[in-house]
């Protein structure tokens, strides 16, 4: 297998919905699901022990609180020991929802990883880990710099075929490389202002 044919099936992996998706919620943390988790695997658990565990405001864990009790997934009772104090409890629809939140992801992982034995994985993460070790390392960058610097150049390739300035202005306006936004880079200080959003 070329060069040509790994970045191919790389595109179309990373391009897949799910991967897209998983990326999204993952990067975030999802105070809701937290909470459930919290009341799936402690007793007696109050609003303050939510806000601890969180380390966010009251008033957002009652926000939180509220939204799942419309949901049915919890429910506020009084202590048996103190009529003074509420507790949350996870219902057996909250528990449902939590098992199907966590079957999601890993459910489609264990499919796209499927026949793939633990020395395969462990070699693929260090190839991935080494592309993107060489991509970040300063020649990638330089070259980088060299091939799309020149933005007389690519005006000219853009002239020719909409396809190149199309493809070059999508690139640098994703958010890996920099702030830049759609049309940016045309003139003489597109690739400077590209470079400025990467430091």
């Amino acid at each position: 297998m070329n060069k040509d044919e790994i970045l191919d099936n790389l595109m179309k992996i990373t391009h897949q919905p799910f991967l897209v998706f998983a990326n999204r919620v993952e990067e975030k943390t999802d105070n809701t699901f937290e909470t459930l988790k919290l009341l799936a695997k402690e007793e007696n658990v109050t609003a303050g022990r939510i806000s601890e565990y969180l380390d966010i405001k009251p008033s957002s864990v009652t926000q939180i609180i509220k939204k799942l009790e419309q949901a049915g997934t919890v429910v506020r009772e009084k202590s048996p020991s103190d009529s003074r104090v509420t507790i949350i409890k996870i219902t057996d629809k909250g528990t449902e929802s939590l098992k199907t939140h966590e079957s999601i992801g890993g459910t489609l992982k264990d499919v796209l990883f499927k026949d793939f034995s633990d020395d395969e994985l462990t070699n693929l993460a260090d190839y991935l880990k080494r592309m993107v070790e060489n991509m970040d390392g300063d020649e990638f960058k330089e070259k980088f710099s060299e091939v799309f610097s020149n933005d007389r150049r690519w005006e000219q390739f853009g002239k020719m075929s909409p396809h190149f300035e199309r493809a070059r202005e999508q690139m640098l306006r994703h958010n890996h490389f920099g702030r830049m936004h759609p049309g940016d880079f045309r003139g003489f200080g597109g690739f400077d202002d590209w470079k400025k959003g990467r430091r």
